[in-house]
This record gives C-alpha cells, sequence and structure tokens, in this order.
C-alpha cells in the first residue's frame, strides 16, 4: 500500500511510506482468532447453562442391570390352556381332518362353559373291536367326550381307537394291565401292573395318564397297606382314583339297553343323587350299552348338559383335582 503526498504544484519529490504487509498480515490474523475465541467462549456458556438445566430437570437413567446367564423363564400355561395344547396336538395327528377348517370345527367341540351342566360318563374294561368304536361313533357325531379306563393288555392290538379317543378330546384313564384286583398284590406288584399301561400308552402317544380306576372298585380299607402303597403311587405318579356316583348296571344279564338309558337320564337316581356333576360307570363291552349311549347322548345335550371328560370334570368342581385323592363313590 503506498500513501502519495502533494508538496504542491511544483512536486520536486515524491515520499512513499511502504507498510509492511507481514505485520498487517499478523495484526489480521490475531483479531480474527480473538473474535473466534470470543465466539467460542461464549457459546460454551449457553451450552453449559443449558446441560445445568436438563440435568436438574431429567430424572436420573435407569442403572442397567447384569444380563442373566440364562433367560428368565416363560409363565406356565394354565390348565385350560395347557388342555388345548394337547387336544390340538392329537387333533392334528390322528383327527384324520381333510384341512385346517375341520381342525378349527372339531376343536370348537371341545369348548367348556364352567358355569353349565356337566356329566362324565366313563368306559371300563376296553378297548374293544366294534363296541368301543360304536362309542366313538356317538362321540364323534354329537361332539362329546367320555373317559375310557383301559386295560394295558388291549393297548398293543387297539392302537386305531386309542388314537381316535385322542382325537376326538376322550380322557385314557388306567385300569391295571390285566384287569387284577390290587387288594391280592403286593406294593411292588401293584407298581407294575399300573405303571406298566402308564408307560405303553406315553411310549405310543405321548399321553400321560391322570386317572385309575381300581378294578372291582377294590383299594383296601382306610389305613391298611393296600391303600397305602396305592396313595403313595398315585402321589408319586400325581394321578387320582376314580370311582362313580351312579352305575348304569350294564353288566348285569337282565338289564337292557332301555334300562340301561334310563339310569344314564335321571335326574336323581336311587340314592337321592342328581345328575349333574355326576361320573357314570359304563362298559365298552357289549352292543346294548353302545345303543343306550346313542339314546342319552341326544337326550342330555337337550337338557342343557355338557358332556366332559373326568379331569374336566373335577378341575371345574369346587374340590379341583388333586392327586392321590379319591373321588365318588356309589354305594
Amino acid at each position: 500500500m503506498c500513501y502519495h503526498f502533494d508538496m504542491g504544484k511544483k512536486r520536486k519529490k515524491r515520499y512513499v511510506i511502504k507498510a509492511p504487509v507481514q505485520f498487517l498480515a499478523v495484526i489480521g490474523v490475531v483479531v480474527l482468532l480473538a473474535l473466534g475465541a470470543v465466539i467460542w467462549l461464549l457459546s460454551c456458556t449457553c451450552r453449559g447453562e443449558a446441560e445445568a438445566q436438563d440435568v436438574q430437570e431429567s430424572p436420573s437413567p435407569a442403572v442397567t442391570a447384569e444380563p442373566s446367564a440364562s433367560p428368565s423363564p416363560t409363565s406356565e400355561p394354565t390348565w385350560e390352556e395347557q388342555r388345548m395344547i394337547d387336544i390340538e396336538r392329537y387333533v392334528r395327528d390322528y383327527g384324520n381332518c381333510a384341512d385346517e377348517t375341520a381342525v378349527q370345527s372339531r376343536l370348537a367341540t371341545m369348548a367348556i362353559d364352567p358355569n353349565g351342566k356337566m356329566v362324565s360318563f366313563t368306559f371300563d374294561d376296553g378297548p374293544r373291536d366294534e363296541i368301543t368304536d360304536l362309542v366313538l361313533d356317538v362321540c364323534e357325531q354329537y361332539g362329546v367326550r367320555a373317559t375310557f379306563f383301559i386295560k394295558g393288555d388291549n393297548i398293543a392290538s387297539h392302537e386305531e381307537q386309542l388314537m381316535r379317543m385322542l382325537s376326538l378330546g376322550c380322557e385314557i384313564g388306567n385300569h391295571t394291565w390285566m384287569h387284577t384286583n390290587i387288594e391280592e398284590l403286593s406294593a411292588s406288584e401293584m407298581r407294575e401292573e399300573i405303571g406298566r399301561v402308564n408307560d405303553a400308552i406315553y411310549e405310543r402317544f405321548q399321553y400321560r395318564i391322570k386317572l385309575f380306576r381300581p378294578p372291582y372298585i377294590k383299594y383296601g380299607d382306610k389305613g391298611d397297606d393296600t391303600r397305602n402303597a396305592l396313595i403313595a403311587l398315585m402321589t408319586e405318579w400325581d394321578m387320582a382314583i376314580i370311582n362313580h356316583t351312579r352305575s348304569t348296571h350294564d353288566t348285569y344279564d337282565q338289564y337292557t339297553a332301555d334300562m340301561i338309558y334310563e339310569r344314564g337320564v335321571q335326574e336323581i337316581d336311587e340314592l337321592g343323587k342328581g345328575l349333574n356333576g355326576s361320573i357314570i360307570l359304563c362298559h365298552d363291552k357289549q352292543k346294548k350299552t353302545a345303543d343306550a349311549f346313542a339314546k342319552i347322548v341326544p337326550e342330555l345335550l337337550g337338557r342343557g348338559y355338557q358332556f366332559v371328560t373326568v379331569s374336566e370334570l373335577l378341575h371345574y368342581s369346587d374340590d379341583g383335582f388333586h392327586a392321590a385323592w379319591i373321588y365318588s363313590s356309589a354305594n
């Protein structure tokens, strides 16, 4: 940069003053740095005040828990939920349903109104050819369920009937391997006679039996060795002992299908016991029983009864289901 000074008209000499360029550049840089520092200090001050205000107004962050060595277990399904899980598996495995609509249609028949009237029909000593099939035909036709207390020595030759029972939502109970009077067995023999049935059914169908009905409804007197041994087994295996509240007398030679029917539909029996909540004793051994059952089912459905399994009946009862309990005895 040059500065010119006019000394008059007559120029005798020009004087030029030259400012050092490097000096002016340094001054400019210093000024810019100073301005930048001021601006930075102001911004830090504002940001610090804002962060301080946030700290005062915001809650402290939650402390992150250390990861567990294994995931926490999910909640166990309720009895009702597990019931439907099991039934759906057997419907799909053994139900011979043509499509998903057929599966869902069958599952819909398994619904239970816990406040409605219920009755449980049970069939002992099977399965057998023809007779058990006729009983299951009625169950399938009307969408009802029954409980079958089976003999173990019938299992291998009647697997189709057993699969059909499960696919219809019916229950399988234990009636010993050879229909043996357990009062005549030692504790170890009793374990073998009952446990062998449980094992065979679980091995074939992954089905866990929960009910035991002693042949001849004999299981020892209260407090004796037979009763104590049975109670110990039932406790160990989480099973209940099932008698009945009413017998149809279908094993009596003089009883016809009509007579069996009449006993099956009586609202109040000769002992003064009502039908609602009853466990009815039948046997899938003779055609007259199947014929009577075919008449009983539509009659009681018309009266508003639900045909449920024994376990379903017990779970919805006031007492509930308890291992090693002895349920319902008719005199």
